[in-house]
């Protein structure tokens, strides 16, 4: 991985050099010996300003290749530097499909002068998509593909081939409909190549067809591809037309985002569309608070149990202050240890999984802390004013709407006090771990969980037990 890193830094220092110097016939040798993925990464390290010129002294083919891999900040910094002439040129170039991806991150004003850029035909193809719902196959397909009719012969078809040469995402798999344009068959190319060219495609076309309704989910496609050994797969709609194809690297997206969001919701956190630090604190907080907030309610269950089996086993002297003191907090160690064993698994998995997308590197340690800090200011808030009306109900239930004791609102203010310190440690020590983890070549998966509930849970009996001592030794002097 650090290899790796290296490669990208050293191919980001090579392009920035030939484009200061102007050279180029050697950036065109670096763009014929590099795929465009690699030339990307290796661009979003370096200023916007380069990143334009770049893509304007590639060719067009390689620049349309890079553009779809490059951050949506960048992909709109590009665009807006850009004159009309410039966006048609590397638009026309990409699928259809990539145009939609990149149209969803734009703001209206950039996605205006796309749309005024591309052809009546490109934006025919674009709206076709758009019009579909999110995580729906519909809104995942590419509608550049091949298709042939029944009564086509080998040799056309392979004219055809030839003729949408760069404007099919597929080359291996093609579509046979009728004239209605119902879907028929699939065909290989391998069948066409070994086929004699007056052979009717209606002869040699495989008449089991898999395919999906525009309106399937995006994860049953994803499961259809793995249960078939599938890299491509039409799409039809509700009259049997085909509309669009679904290729393999589109799927690959799709599996990265709900295994994301699977992760997301076992973590507790209402899952995000956006990149760990293009995510605003406020939109963390309320992707995480909700389920805090449930969590340290269903909490409750277990302070109450352990407040009952402490009243069987032990006697409450009323007369005696360390024994009320007793019977007050150990209850609620449950329920701060639960709470800010959760909060710090939240900031813990977002960061691991940020991680293994590489949205961040270890050097981003400061500013994972900053970002992470902010979010626990705020939610801590959040917490500690739900968690003041619970315990408010749960006094007065227990004792009988008679809250006059002092002793029970030191009760509530060491419990609020220590909420809020230990949340905001909880989750500093949930967002920095997984990256020490990774800094030490550790996987950050394995240790930061174990690790992470053995440190929170000590530090925050250990907080909340030190801040009772300090209100209830000066209540008792």
């Amino acid at each position: 991985m650090l290899e790796r890193e290296d490669n990208v830094k050293e191919l980001s220092k090579q392009i920035e050099a030939l484009i200061i110097s102007n050279d180029l016939k050697k950036l065109r040798d670096l763009e014929e010996n590099n795929y465009p993925q690699d030339l990307a990464e290796a661009l979003e390290k370096l200023d916007e300003k380069i990143i334009v010129i770049a893509l304007r002294l590639f060719t067009t083919d390689t620049s349309s290749e890079i553009f779809p891999h490059l951050d949506a900040d960048i992909q709109e910094e590009v665009i807006s530097t850009m004159s009309s002439k410039q966006v048609n040129e590397l638009f026309t170039e990409l699928y259809a499909d990539d145009i939609v991806d990149i149209l969803e991150e734009m703001p209206s004003n950039i996605v205006k002068k796309i749309l005024r850029s591309a052809t009546p035909e490109a934006r025919a193809q674009i709206n076709s998509i758009l019009k579909y719902n999110d995580d729906t196959a519909g809104s995942i397909m590419s509608v550049d593909y091949t298709r042939f009719k029944v009564n086509w012969t080998v040799n056309e078809a392979i004219d055809k081939i030839r003729e949408r040469d760069n404007e099919s995402e597929d080359h291996n798999t093609f579509y046979v409909v009728d004239d209605l344009n119902n879907l028929k068959g699939t065909i290989e190319l391998k069948d066409l190549v070994f086929s004699k060219a007056e052979t009717l495609i209606s002869e040699i076309m495989d008449e089991r067809v898999l395919f999906a309704y525009t309106k399937d989910d995006q994860e049953t496609v994803a499961d259809m591809f793995k249960k078939y050994d599938i890299t491509t797969l039409p799409v039809i709609n509700v009259q049997q037309k085909l509309v669009g194809i679904i290729t393999v690297d589109d799927v690959l997206d799709v599996i990265e985002e709900e295994v994301t969001e699977d992760i997301h919701k076992m973590a507790g956190i209402n899952p995000t569309d956006d990149e760990y630090f293009k995510t605003s604190v406020w939109k963390m907080v309320r992707s995480r608070s909700v389920w805090l907030i449930f969590l340290m309610i269903t909490a409750t269950l277990s302070q109450i149990v352990f407040s009952i089996f402490m009243h069987i086993y032990y006697v409450k002297d009323t007369n005696n202050i360390n024994n009320i003191v007793m019977f007050l907090l150990t209850p609620l160690l449950t329920v701060i240890s639960g709470t800010t064993g959760n909060a710090g698994t939240q900031s813990s998995t977002m960061v691991v999984r940020a991680l293994s997308l590489r949205e961040v590197e270890t050097k981003d340690f400061t500013r994972v802390m900053w970002k992470e800090f902010r979010v626990a200011l705020v939610t801590g808030l959040i917490l500690v004013s739900v968690n003041f009306i619970r315990m408010i109900v749960i006094y007065s239930i227990e004792f009988k709407g008679d809250l006059s004791e002092p002793v029970l609102w030191y009760t509530i203010a060491t419990f609020s006090i220590s909420m809020y310190v230990a949340l905001i440690m909880a989750k500093l020590i949930g967002g920095t771990l997984p990256i020490i983890a990774k800094k030490l070549k550790i996987d950050p998966a394995i240790m930061a969980s174990p690790l992470l509930t053995t440190i929170v849970d000590a530090l925050s009996t250990a907080l909340f037990f030190a801040i009772g001592l300090i209100f209830f030794v000066s209540y008792i002097n």
